[in-house]
């Protein structure tokens, strides 16, 4: 068996071995993309069944709604709000009828879906005939047994497409929701047959029988729909059961069942009270039906997106799985073949040329990297004197030819220092004599500012006069204004006294005129009267002219007071103007002695500094006399160092020559 693998190359070997299982592998993957993509099959298939028992329960609640409607509509013989809200569910039912005329199956049997359509597209056919004859109000045919057939239908097409779904829990949810479309179903029937009765106050044994069953198959709905619904479908519908509404419409249902002796009297509540709260009772049911709806939906198109992505996913995982797989095998082979070349040409050319430079590559963990491995550690044994020799030449030249380098900037940096301290001791001298001059300056403004403090304390001092005059002034001015008010009000209550006694005058006038008529009536006898009432006359005449020019001169004061007030306001707008001003300008001042007084502190900080800058000029300068001799004495021993450095350089190049000669990289 060695013998027959030593006949092929390494690399076909491996290819063969690796190659078997990796097409097994994608062989069985591809079987399990075939599988999952027919459960997605399956998966969109009960979506779609979902669908259609969905479309089928809403064509059962809004035909029920219908049926309820138009038991209302008869029963109130066509009132109009009751007409009205007939006329809008009919458009709701119609567009649900529309949406299951219109679903055209994908992943369900067709023969399936149009036997299912078959009878309800029959029964539907009849819609319009019934809706005719409720809207004349005298139907023939009874339109509670027709809905009711109908949704019949309907439900046993949702209960028949149930039964062709794969997934065990939308399956259960399924059976939950037709329980629950059934109680609804039952719960209508029962609302239109005791409605009837209640409007009528009697029943026939049929109707009794009808009613009994009606609530017998609503109770094994229920039962039903509690076995097969979720926990929390089962608390929200036993919270609807413990409700009042639900509580009420048993107690009358199981009163009515109780008069079976009575039904030609049957005793109970108002046909109205009784259909509210009996849609009552129905809503809470449609409450359930609608989460239970909702549930269905949301799994089934959760679980078809789920299958749809499982399926992709395998897909994608095995055909990238598969390429890089595939990738690496060839990789693996091509550079296994490419290394065991690379390793016999480096070593065919190292024996050849004599080249001991060569560097095999040796990374890895495998067999050719330990033989890689093996053999760089013997070129490197055989080179290691040479090249630790060549290098100590190499370094050692270069360090001295950094020394040389470094030796003569030394001695350009020591003159360019000796000339540069002799430019810095001329630069303090000069900078301690500009510190002096600098210093004499701050004094001096130093002094000019302190009398411009003073000056600003007088100024400040005037301001709070001119504060307070103007203060005063306002106060004057404020009682003045009131005065001037106090006028206005004067001269108006003297104008409705003069008003008055103007009335009087007219008043006795008229009294007087009175009494001269009178005593011309009494002749003789009223003659003396007539003379006192001519004289009061006169006096009311003369009372009236009084009135009257006060009257003119009550305006002129009136007028003047007026004018007087409003300039008085004018003048206290300006007071208030004024005082606001010279507010500001006693703010303004006492803000300028405090900038005043930090400008002085800054003068004096700046004259203290000077002072100390011109000392420390003449240390600086005294420094530089001492660093310009070091850097002479710098000089001198750079120019030495330089020549030893040179002497030694050119018998480092000698021993380089000699180990150029050997080839070791």
């Amino acid at each position: 068996m060695r013998s027959l693998l030593r006949q092929f190359p390494l690399y076909i070997i491996v290819t063969i071995i690796a190659g078997i299982p990796l097409t097994l592998s994608i062989i069985l993957a591809s079987l399990s993309v075939i599988e999952f993509k027919q459960e997605s099959s399956l998966s969109s298939q009960d979506q779609e069944v979902v669908e259609l028992v969905i479309l089928y329960d809403n064509i059962a609640h809004n035909l029920a709604v219908e049926r309820g409607l138009t038991a209302g509509v008869l029963g109130s013989k066509g009132k109009a709000d009751q007409v009205e809200k007939l006329k809008k569910q009919r458009k709701v039912a119609d567009s649900h009828i529309q949406a299951l005329k219109g679903f055209s199956p994908v992943h369900i049997k067709p023969e399936l879906a149009s036997n299912l359509m078959g009878d309800v597209q029959k029964q539907l056919s009849r819609l319009s005939e019934v809706r005719r004859q409720v809207d004349t109000l005298r139907p023939n045919l009874s339109p509670f047994a027709y809905y009711s057939d109908l949704n019949q239908l309907a439900i046993d097409n949702a209960i028949m497409l149930l039964a062709s779904i794969n997934n065990s829990e939308i399956a259960s949810l399924g059976k939950a929701l037709t329980s629950v479309v059934v109680m609804k179903e039952r719960a209508g029937q029962v609302r239109g047959a005791l409605n009837g009765v209640f409007s009528r106050g009697n029943a026939t044994a049929a109707i009794y029988a009808n009613v009994q069953n009606y609530i017998s198959s609503g109770n094994y709905a229920l039962r039903r729909a509690k076995i097969e619904m979720p926990t929390q479908f089962q608390q929200q519908l036993e919270l609807a059961r413990n409700s009042s509404t639900w509580k009420n419409v048993n107690q009358i249902k199981d009163s009515f069942l109780s008069q079976k002796s009575n039904l030609n009297n049957i005793d109970g509540p108002d046909a109205s009270s009784w259909f509210g709260l009996a849609t009552d009772q129905i809503k809470l049911i449609n409450q359930v039906r609608n989460q239970l709806q909702t549930e269905i939906s949301t799994i089934s198109t959760e679980q078809a997106i789920r299958a749809n992505n499982l399926q992709n996913s395998l897909l994608v995982a095995t055909i990238l799985i598969g390429a890089c797989l595939l990738w690496a095998l060839v990789f693996c082979v091509t550079g296994l073949r490419h290394r065991v070349g690379s390793l016999t040409t480096h070593l065919g050319n190292m024996s050849a040329q004599r080249d001991l430079s060569v560097e095999l590559n040796s990374v890895g963990k495998d067999e050719i990297s330990y033989i890689s491995r093996s053999i760089n550690q013997l070129t490197q044994n055989i080179r290691s004197l040479l090249s630790d020799v060549t290098n100590t030449n190499n370094n050692s030249t270069q360090r001295l030819n950094t020394i040389v380098s470094n030796a003569q900037e030394l001695g350009q940096s020591s003159q360019s220092t000796t000339a540069k301290c002799a430019n810095i001791a001329t630069a303090m001298t000069e900078l301690s004599q500009s510190s002096l001059e600098i210093a004499a300056s701050a004094e001096r403004a130093l002094t000019e500012t302190d009398e411009m403090k003073s000056q600003v304390l007088e100024c400040q001092s005037q301001s709070e006069a001119s504060f307070n005059s103007v203060e005063g002034l306002i106060t004057q001015i404020n009682e003045t204004e009131a005065c001037m008010l106090e006028l206005e009000q004067d001269t108006q209550s003297i104008s409705q006294i003069v008003e008055t006694i103007s009335a009087v005058s007219e008043q006795t006038n008229l009294l007087a005129l009175n009494a001269a008529i009178e005593a011309a009536r009494a002749g003789e006898h009223g003659r003396g009267f007539a003379v006192v009432s001519s004289e009061v006359r006169d006096l009311a005449h003369r009372s009236q002219e009084a009135t009257e020019s006060i009257s003119k001169l009550l305006e002129k004061i009136t007028t003047n007071t007026n004018k007087s007030v409003s300039n008085m306001n004018k003048s206290k707008q300006a007071s208030d103007d004024t005082f606001v001003s010279v507010d500001v300008v006693r703010e303004s001042v006492a803000k300028l002695e405090s900038v005043i007084e930090q400008v002085s502190e800054h003068i004096m900080s700046i004259a203290n500094s000077t002072t100390e800058q011109s000392k420390a000029s003449e240390d600086v300068d005294k420094d530089v006399d001492t660093l310009s001799e070091i850097a002479d004495q710098t000089g001198v021993l750079a120019n030495e160092l330089n020549t030893i450095v040179t002497s030694y350089k050119e018998e480092v190049f000698n021993v380089q020559e000699q180990l150029n000669k050997f080839k070791l990289v």
